[in-house]
Formats: C-alpha cells, sequence, structure tokens
C-alpha cells in the first residue's frame, strides 16, 4: 500500500473520531459542512448519494458539465463559467467534473476532468512552496517552431510524487497556447494532452466501455493532478516572461481558498455512514463522493464560491491553507 507523504496524509476515520463530537447531516449538508465546530466531525449517510451510487462507475461515467463545441471567440473561462451556471442542468444530479475534446486535428477523443484533480494540483503547487526542492519544474520548452501558433507549445515536466519512496513523473505536455493569433488561440487549449505519465489511477480510470448502444465513445483521457499542476506551473512561468497567454487560455480553472476549506473537511472530518452485514459502519468518502460535494458548492454557492480567477496571477494559490486537520 503506498503511505502518502505528510502534506498529503488523511487521518484514519479512528483519528478522526477520537474525542470528537459526531454531527449527522441530513439536510443542507455543504452548509452545515462549512459551519463545522473544531470540536466536530461530520457523518454522511449513505443514501444521500443514492440507492445506486457506484464511486468506481461515477468516476468513469458519470455525467460532466460539457464546455461546448463552439469556442471560438470564448476563452475557456467564461466556456466553463457558462456550463457549470446553466440552469439546464439539474441541481439533484451528481456531477463528476467537466469534459471538452478537442476541435482541430484527428484526436476527437474526450477530456474528463474531476474538480478533485483541481485540487490536488493546486495542493502539488502548495507542497512545492512548502518544500521548494520538489516543486513542478519546467526541464524542457519547445516553444519556437513556427506551428506553435497553431498547435501550440510543447514542455518536458518534472512533478513531485505524492507517495513516499516514488521517484518524481517526468513527461510531456502539450498544445499550451502561446500566441493569440485567430482562430487558433482559441481552439488549441482542447487538445491537451500528455505523454508518459505513469499514474495507475490515471490508466484504471481511462480503462473503460460504454454501454453499446450509447453513441458516446468509450475512449476518454481522464486529465489528473499532475498534468493540471505543470500547466499552471507553465502558465505562471510564462507570466514571468510577460506573456499572459498560457494563463488566459488555461483551460484549467484555479480552486478558491473556500474549496480547498471545504475539500479538506470532506478528506479529514467527514465519514460516510453505511451498512455492511447488517451492522452500521463510518469510512472514509472516496473520491467520487468527495467529487460530487464539491460540485454541490458550486451548484449551491455559485461559481466565486469554488473558483478564484486571480489566486494564480497574484500567487495565493501556492499559499493555500491545506491544514490536514481541524480547521479553527
Amino acid at each position: 500500500m503506498d503511505i502518502k507523504k505528510n502534506f498529503f496524509e488523511r487521518p484514519s476515520p479512528a483519528e478522526i473520531k477520537e474525542d470528537q463530537e459526531p454531527v449527522v447531516l441530513e439536510d443542507k449538508i455543504i452548509a452545515a459542512l462549512q459551519e463545522l465546530r473544531p470540536h466536530q466531525y461530520a457523518v454522511i449517510p449513505g443514501e444521500k448519494f443514492g440507492a445506486h451510487f457506484n464511486p468506481a462507475k461515477f468516476l468513469k461515467h458519470g455525467e460532466t458539465f460539457d464546455l461546448g463545441n463552439r469556442p471560438f471567440g470564448k476563452s475557456p473561462r467564461t466556456l466553463f463559467r457558462d456550463a457549470v451556471s446553466d440552469p439546464q442542468t439539474s441541481f439533484n444530479t451528481y456531477m463528476s467534473g467537466y469534459s471538452f475534446k478537442p476541435l482541430m486535428g484527428p484526436d476527437k477523443v474526450p477530456r474528463r476532468v474531476p474538480f478533485v484533480e483541481l485540487l490536488e494540483a493546486a495542493r502539488i503547487l502548495a507542497y512545492g512552496t512548502v518544500y521548494p526542492e520538489a516543486a513542478v519544474k519546467i526541464e524542457g520548452e519547445y516553444t519556437h517552431a513556427k506551428k506553435v501558433g497553431k498547435e501550440g507549445g510543447s514542455f518536458l515536466i518534472s512533478s513531485p510524487s505524492r507517495t513516499k519512496k516514488h521517484g518524481r513523473y517526468r513527461f510531456t505536455i502539450s498544445s499550451i497556447p502561446l500566441r493569440f493569433t485567430k482562430p487558433f488561440v482559441y481552439l488549441i487549449p482542447y487538445s491537451f494532452s500528455t505523454q508518459d505519465l505513469g499514474v495507475e489511477s490515471k490508466a484504471f480510470r481511462e480503462l473503460r466501455y460504454t454501454s453499446q448502444d450509447n453513441i458516446e465513445s468509450s475512449r476518454i483521457h481522464y486529465v489528473q493532478a499532475h498534468e493540471i499542476a505543470a500547466a499552471y506551473a507553465i502558465a505562471e512561468a510564462q507570466l514571468k516572461e510577460k506573456n499572459p497567454i498560457p494563463l488566459r487560455f488555461l483551460v484549467f480553472p484555479i480552486a478558491s481558498q473556500q474549496a480547498v476549506d471545504l475539500y479538506t473537511k470532506l478528506l479529514n472530518r467527514t465519514l460516510l455512514k453505511v451498512e455492511e452485514g447488517g451492522k452500521a459502519r463510518l469510512k472514509h468518502l472516496s473520491q467520487a463522493h468527495i467529487e460530487a460535494m464539491m460540485w454541490r458548492l458550486v451548484r449551491r454557492k455559485g461559481y466565486e464560491s469554488a473558483f478564484d480567477d486571480k489566486a494564480l496571477l497574484e500567487g495565493r494559490v501556492r499559499n493555500y491553507n491545506w491544514n490536514n486537520h481541524v480547521q479553527t
């Protein structure tokens, strides 16, 4: 079993319960979590997610906010805000992330981006602030070819592992918009892809099939935290070179401190109540349960509660509070 580094560790259910008062959340779960007191931990009954909620299937096949197929003239940030604010999406639907697909070239494989991976990308950046030797590093860049204006730049990235005794990840990332050349600057971000990122969870979640009569392709690219953290680091590096284009056309919104606060409570101060073998049991929320709750924040409290468009520009994302235990 992989053991998380201290910065990324999670208390066990027994540690969450120790000397703390349980609060069972039946209604208005997001508001109740935000009001949780330092001496309390939250309990969410499993039935709140529905009788047929399957965590593994949810992350592979759950409904997503689609950024749409007409991005020309709108930045990814605007499309994303429009998608998550769309009143046509049911407030009672559990969402498993957002999605987009390339609009240039033969690659039409959808990209799926869970909220949890956005949050973990922000945490990877913060980890690099606490431990500078572990920061995401740009080891090489391919940005001067003439086709960069039409296809975006490529970068060689080194990123820290979140588990002990595991080496750094080295991978390439492509389709980073670097120049304002219409219409390509509006199209390039949706071709975002990486190579050689050997993360097991990514490989597992890309292994899926849709039902036989489903017109949706079985193939997807599951965009993982290290890839997103790399895109953030590239945008920051380009800002230092007076190039705002990668940030302006970034296809990954930046989570807010408020979103981080809710996320750490779900990870470290919340348990799921389930029936197993005729007995009630308290266990960790899975990534799927947390994903569903994070999108509830967006739907209940609005875009600004969950995302901070200036956090990367102003350098605040690297200094978010990731207190793994009690939020006082």
